[in-house]
């Protein structure tokens, strides 16, 4: 079940929101969702699936979570924002599954919302003072927060209807038109270009750089 654009001008948002299914659909209308959008303030230039490029696991790095098939009756119940928090767990040496993560509150309908992120790790592990952040400088946040050793796990648009993903960024390495951003996702780590991530992330479903950051200093993400 996928939904496409009927018009490139303005756009209305109904009260029932927006829906979305794909192999980790996460579709919503959240509180700061504006009522009236146009098609690049409610979900900016997707990132395609060759833009992730495999890379080898970083020394010293954990083996990252697999993702757990997508469940419900179109696969609408996309595992990639519970296997996000496991994979952030992981930092900090705290063995949480993806699947005991859905189960613990990790999901919502249709996918995994950042509040719902933020919410479980709130819960069960507060000791790493997450929040749910909407930065308006997507790279300089990144840049910051990795280098001050916090794990961000970003949810952006991915191309195929309204689909969209969550994965969790560990590092950034070189400069201008080669930075790349690390991430973890899929049982291993990838290199996104940092202005294709940036662009994804910016608008999805009308929510601005929606990302959870964790603020306890992890030693294993080094600048």
């Amino acid at each position: 079940m996928a939904f496409r654009w009927k018009h490139l001008g303005s756009v209305v948002i109904s009260a029932v929101g927006v829906l979305a299914a794909s192999g980790c659909g996460d579709g919503q209308i959240d509180e700061e969702t504006p009522t009236e959008a146009t098609a690049d303030e409610l979900r900016s230039d997707p990132l395609v699936e060759t833009e992730m490029r495999p890379i080898a696991q970083p020394a010293g790095m954990p083996k990252p979570w697999d993702q757990p098939d997508s469940t419900g009756w179109f696969g609408e119940r996309g595992k990639c924002g519970p296997t996000a928090v496991a994979n952030a767990l992981l930092l900090y040496w705290i063995d949480v599954s993806p699947e005991e993560a859905d189960r613990a509150g990790v999901h919502w309908a249709i996918g995994t919302m950042g509040r719902q992120i933020e919410r479980y790790l709130d819960e069960y592990h507060p000791e790493l003072d997450c929040s749910l952040e909407h930065p308006q400088d997507g790279a300089a946040f990144l840049r910051s927060e990795i280098a001050s050793g916090h794990p961000v796990m970003v949810w952006f648009n991915t191309a195929g209807g309204w689909s969209s993903h969550w994965v969790t960024a560990v590092g950034v390495v070189g400069k201008g038109a080669d930075e790349d951003v690390i991430v973890m996702s899929w049982g291993r780590y990838y290199a996104i270009k940092m202005s294709k991530l940036v662009a994804a992330w910016r608008n999805v479903y009308g929510i601005r750089h929606p990302s959870v950051v964790c603020n306890e200093r992890t030693q294993l993400l080094r600048p």
